[in-house]
């Protein structure tokens, strides 16, 4: 699909015959926050900047803090790798080494195996039919925590999923069974937001928001005529993963909790069925189990070239009754001697299993990072499979 293009992408996609590639540090030129997505550790007063010449003496110059920085440096790879007498490309040493040692890197195993696919820009089935089956498990166990803060111990008993986010849950408390409406929409990309009828009485209405990027996941609740509400997160890192709850009711706290989530070895939590949900060929060894029929994986790999540190990581959110999954992958290189740190072959995938037993994948577009035939042919396609 075309789209219009800035000055600033036509520029880079134009580069070609590399001549010189500087990367360096401004040092003291920007505070970088604790979440910062940009550069080196948090906390270091730096910016990290490339500037490149090439062709017939052209020139571009950009900074971390450039929206296009990760996709100029994803073409500098490429391009890089491509280059038969890297000689000939003036670099300092600090920046010749980041660059070789990505230089042999291919994308990852399943990227290479879906680019021999013929893939489509509409999809089999669309994603939001699997909505209710993804979030039922969520809605319900929202439902049973906030029932047990307030007081009223209540047990989902049954979750009805329907088509294209409706559904309703049974819920019984105090050997009563009541049936609760739910609907799910999605706001915009990563965002959906649950309502569900009838809770805490009858004619209110209980509202959760759930959120997911590269930093966990986040969901608010509020039923607004009880004056209750809450929120509750999952962080997940290389060394771990941490859950964070609390909850008010008439503006006084009720609720504060924050806890470490075991990992468990990720043959014990993934069978053979959910298994064919995640991408082939990554070595996941870890795996975190949520209270809501998800699983989250996560597999890391780190070699080191010299002074050059290269970082592959790969996570996937399982939604395993659901048959649905997204997954995040990406190289980080980090050379610790110039303190500079680029990123080069992200990627987002999404995969759901059909009802004849197939998956349909999908390769979001307009990722920062992005390279090689992840743009060129995957991008924007959706592809089923065996």
């Amino acid at each position: 699909m075309f789209r219009r293009m800035t000055e600033q992408e036509i520029a880079i996609q134009k580069i070609a015959n590399l001549r010189m590639v500087a990367v360096y540090e401004f040092t003291e030129a920007v505070r970088r926050e604790e979440n910062s997505p940009h550069g080196t550790d948090p906390g270091v007063d730096g910016c990290t900047a490339v500037t490149v010449l090439y062709g017939d003496n052209e020139q571009i110059t950009m900074s971390e803090l450039d929206p296009y920085f990760e996709e100029l440096i994803g073409r500098l790879y490429e391009i890089y790798a491509e280059t038969e007498d890297t000689s000939a490309v003036l670099m300092n040493e600090k920046t010749r080494e980041l660059f070789e040692s990505g230089r042999y890197t291919e994308e990852e195993h399943f990227q290479r195996e879906f680019a021999k696919k013929q893939g489509s820009k509409i999809p089999a089935v669309s994603f939001a039919a699997f909505d209710s089956r993804r979030f039922l498990p969520l809605a319900a166990y929202v439902l049973e925590s906030a029932s047990a803060i307030l007081g009223r111990e209540a047990t989902v008993v049954r979750q009805n999923p329907g088509w294209r986010g409706r559904g309703s849950i049974v819920l019984n408390s105090q050997n009563t069974d009541t049936l609760h409406p739910v609907g799910i929409t999605c706001p915009c990309e990563g965002e959906y937001r649950i309502r569900i009828g009838d809770w805490p009485e009858p004619g209110d209405e209980l509202r959760i928001d759930y959120t997911a990027d590269d930093e966990g996941i986040r969901v608010a609740f509020a039923a607004l005529r009880a004056d209750f509400s809450g929120r509750f997160s999952y962080r997940f890192t290389a060394d771990g993963a941490e859950t964070f709850y609390e909850a008010t009711h008439e503006g006084k706290p009720v609720y504060y909790g924050r806890d470490a989530i075991p990992a468990e070895p990720f043959s014990g939590v993934v069978d053979g069925t959910t298994a064919g949900l995640l991408p082939a060929g990554v070595p996941f060894a870890k795996a975190y189990r949520l209270p809501f029929d998800a699983v989250y994986v996560f597999a890391e790999e780190t070699k080191r070239y010299r002074s050059v540190t290269k970082e592959d990581c790969c996570a996937s959110l399982l939604f395993c009754g659901a048959g649905y999954s997204e997954t995040m992958s990406r190289t980080k290189v980090d050379n610790r001697d110039s303190k500079v740190t680029l990123r080069k072959n992200s990627v987002r995938m999404k995969r759901a299993r059909l009802r004849d037993g197939r998956y349909q994948t999908y390769f979001e577009p307009g990722i920062a990072g992005a390279s090689g035939i992840y743009r060129t042919g995957l991008a924007g396609n959706y592809f089923v499979t065996e």
